[in-house]
């Protein structure tokens, strides 16, 4: 887990001081390229993360409410424009490595099978979708953050969610049904 900043070292980042801005690119930096490898390419990832911090430090003097919020609207915004800008739509591919420092322990072959139907039943979902799934259940957002983040009502996101989980199951469902003809 990310370390949690008080409210003081945030609002001396927003004015400029470089050991505070230093402490919040740190704590934030392997959530938001979690964020990113979830919601583009590993190859991507990195570059857009980076991308993130340029504008966080840009504009960290007009930073204003919840600082985490604000933080995934940029990296949203990021990647809309990264979506745009090659001119796809909803084939984002998914390849998504470990991020360094997060995993320390040999994971079960189970887990990582388990781990990679999951990204593939997320690759099935609306970029919309991924978005909501992966705020709540990978970054670990609360519905009224996530509302803050997207620009949403907390009872859209709650819709938003429901469908979201809903179409992840049926592609899931159809991944397992798809295995068991297969074998």
């Amino acid at each position: 887990m990310t370390e949690h900043l008080s409210d003081e070292v945030i609002r001396e980042a927003r004015l400029g001081r470089p050991e505070s801005v230093a402490r919040l690119c740190v704590a934030h930096y392997a959530k938001v390229l979690k964020y990113m490898r979830y919601r583009v390419d590993a190859a991507a990832a990195e570059d857009l993360t980076n991308e993130v911090f340029l504008r966080v430090l840009r504009h960290l003097g007009e930073q204003k409410g919840s600082f985490a919020a604000w933080l995934y609207r940029i990296a949203g915004n990021v990647v809309t424009d990264h979506i745009r800008a090659r001119a796809t739509r909803r084939e984002t591919p998914l390849e998504v490595e470990p991020v360094e420092g997060v995993r320390h322990v040999e994971t079960p072959p189970a887990a990582l099978d388990r781990q990679t139907e999951i990204e593939k039943g997320l690759a099935a979902l609306t970029d919309e979708q991924r978005e909501l799934v992966t705020l709540k259940f990978i970054q670990g957002l609360s519905n009224a953050e996530i509302a803050e983040v997207t620009g949403r009502s907390a009872e859209a996101v709650r819709g938003l969610q429901f469908r979201a989980l809903k179409a992840l199951r049926e592609a899931l469902e159809r991944r397992g049904e798809g295995e068991d003809h297969d074998t």
